[in-house]
């Protein structure tokens, strides 16, 4: 095959590459989902990565909006428009942890997954929106029987992520040095 269109790689499909045409929703909390984000769902984002709330926790919006692009087309992560209703009220993604280079150093369990996530619009600050999103893909994750561990980074003096993990079922596990700086690493393991 051509260098635009690689061979597969041999082996099951990586669970974000499952998961990244999926519409994520549920019976439980029926108001909220997670859609595959399209190239025309950019320029929200990049609007959202210029607010005051988002760039404190995600750096300068420009790279972190060339990140989130090249999302798009990444076998190993799944990038989503987190919605309330229809309404865009943020941007979520899942990646499989145990190829990436950095995570790759850390002794995982096999189908280890990580979620990444920010609330863009600031009327749904506060309100358990951040909480309600953690919990409804991790309902998708859990019920995928090869995932073993969802693990979340955020930075130790983001408190409001760290609540919101916290009320979702992660465990704090302990302070990690990341690439992009200091974290706390939780998570969620696989009962059994």
């Amino acid at each position: 095959m051509s260098d635009d269109h690689p061979e597969p790689a041999a082996g099951p499909a990586p669970v974000a590459l499952k998961l990244a045409d999926e519409h994520i929703a549920d019976a439980v909390d029926p108001s909220i989902s997670l859609n595959a984000l399209r190239l025309e769902d950019l320029p929200i984002i990049a609007r959202w990565l210029d607010r005051p709330h988002v760039m404190r926790w995600w750096g300068d919006p420009e790279e972190e909006l060339t990140q989130i692009a090249a999302h798009l087309v990444e076998p190993n992560i799944a990038p989503f428009l987190a919605c309330e209703g229809s309404r865009p009220i943020g941007y979520m993604h899942v990646y499989h942890a145990n190829p990436d280079s950095y995570w790759a150093g850390h002794q995982l369990p096999l189908q280890t997954f990580g979620i990444d996530l920010f609330l863009g619009e600031t009327d749904v600050v506060g309100r358990g929106m951040g909480t309600r999103l953690i919990r409804l893909v991790l309902r998708r994750l859990l019920a995928l029987p090869e995932t073993a561990r969802i693990q979340v980074d955020p930075a130790p003096a983001n408190a409001a992520a760290i609540r919101a993990y916290e009320k979702a079922g992660f465990q704090r596990r302990g302070p990690i040095d990341t690439p992009d700086g200091a974290a706390l690493y939780m998570t969620i393991d696989r009962e059994g």
